[in-house]
């Protein structure tokens, strides 16, 4: 009987001492991951400045061809007979 009680009572301390164990690394692992987290929001603002800087730049060079393409037009004779007989 005393020695089932030692079994049951080393049990006892031996799953505390690894729930503590683990309790211990999963504050760890927590913290990590929080700053992971942290991380990635950082990058995905990065991000996110970023790809409004290529859409930017993107509309600025549509627009820029547009008006060149434009301006080109207006260069161009008006075609006269040509168009006429389309």
């Amino acid at each position: 009987m005393l020695e089932k009680l030692f079994d049951l009572m080393t049990k006892v301390f031996t799953l505390t001492s690894k729930f503590e164990r683990l309790e211990k690394d999963n504050e760890k692992l927590q913290r990590e991951l929080d700053r992971l987290t942290e991380t990635v929001n950082k990058h995905a603002a990065k991000i996110d400045v970023l790809v409004y800087a290529v859409q930017s730049e993107s509309d600025k060079t549509k627009m820029w061809v547009e008006k060149e393409l434009t301006k080109f037009e207006r260069r161009l004779p008006s075609g006269g007979k040509e168009e006429n007989e389309k």
